[in-house]
């Protein structure tokens, strides 16, 4: 194992980010230094497992050695995939920090280089969201398109709730009001505008009809086995929350698995390393809050790419 870059240590310990109590996991290397910050129900218990169970497990074996990393991780007693999901993404962080190369170029290669486009809910009743995908050609237009949009919803929407959406009574009872927003800015700035819902039950055709884009309320799972029984086929896009699958590793293979059939891969979540996975793994759809640090993230992506090229969807 000369020459190889091992891990020396893995901690974690509480922090308090976004209103909430949560964990940060530190991976020690000998090149680096990974962290990952994780939302979490009860930090003492996942501290305690990542610390006593998890880390002993890891320490000395190579950290840029994915597959073997998250075999090891999978075979430890602990079920939470949130908590193992945590410390396959704090590993690769420092594995991605050893070698010198963002974690986007890590997960996915050198030929990583396709964006991911942005659905944010914007307007939401409290049971459902309505959400735009801007077509555009970088991340900086799509972030230029997002404050047009949200300047015009200030002026007629007054409640804004901490994920940054504007708050109504129904969104289809709002549904036309949003759309002609979105159709003039549109049209305006000569940008392809989608305008989806993000529901949690099943919808009347009559209210659908009316939509570019509809997310299924079915979260898709996955156990190690690559099971399709939750799968929508008949949804624009196969809904994947990373913090339910249990590593990188799997993760990478269930995407794979997805595009293989045809269908379309969705990220969903506000972690800004998920941008990174999106990119590496070539997801073509990220579902986060308006608030969250995705966009400055994917922003500082395109930055470092020579030609990006953002997935339009279409």
């Amino acid at each position: 194992m000369d020459g190889e870059i091992l891990i020396e240590r893995i901690s974690a310990k509480k922090v308090f980010k976004n209103a909430k109590i949560g964990i940060k996991i530190t991976t020690l290397t000998s090149g680096g230094i990974g962290y990952h910050t994780l939302p979490v129900e009860n930090p003492d218990y996942v501290i305690s497992d990542i610390e006593n169970i998890i880390a002993p497990e890891l320490v000395g074996h190579p950290v840029t050695d994915q597959d073997l990393v998250d075999s090891i991780i999978c075979s430890t007693p602990i079920e939470d995939p949130t908590t193992t999901m945590g410390v396959s993404l704090s590993v690769s962080q420092a594995a991605a920090n050893a070698l010198e190369i963002p974690l986007f170029r890590y997960i996915g290669g050198a030929l990583s280089t396709q964006l991911p486009s942005v659905a944010c809910p914007l307007l939401s009743d409290g049971e459902r969201d309505l959400l735009v995908i801007p077509i555009t050609e970088s991340i900086e237009e799509m972030i230029y398109i997002y404050r047009k949009i949200l300047e015009q919803l200030s002026q007629r929407y007054r409640d804004v709730d901490i994920e940054g959406r504007y708050r109504c009574k129904d969104i289809f009872q709002e549904l036309e009001r949003f759309r002609d927003i979105v159709s003039e800015i549109s049209e305006e700035e000569d940008v392809k505008i989608l305008v989806g819902a993000s529901v949690r039950e099943d919808i009347e055709h009559e209210k659908i009809s009316n939509l570019d884009y509809l997310e299924s309320p079915k979260t898709v799972e996955f156990d190690g086995f690559l099971t399709t029984e939750d799968i929508d086929e008949m949804a624009d896009f196969s809904k994947v929350e990373p913090y339910t699958v249990s590593t990188l590793s799997e993760l990478f293979y269930y995407t794979e698995y997805i595009l293989d059939r045809g269908l379309n891969p969705l990220i969903v979540g506000n972690n800004p390393t998920f941008s990174h996975i999106a990119v590496g793994l070539r997801v073509p759809l990220i579902r986060c809050s308006i608030n969250s640090d995705i966009l400055n993230e994917l922003w500082d992506i395109e930055r470092i790419l020579n030609n990006p090229y953002i997935n339009k969807l279409l």
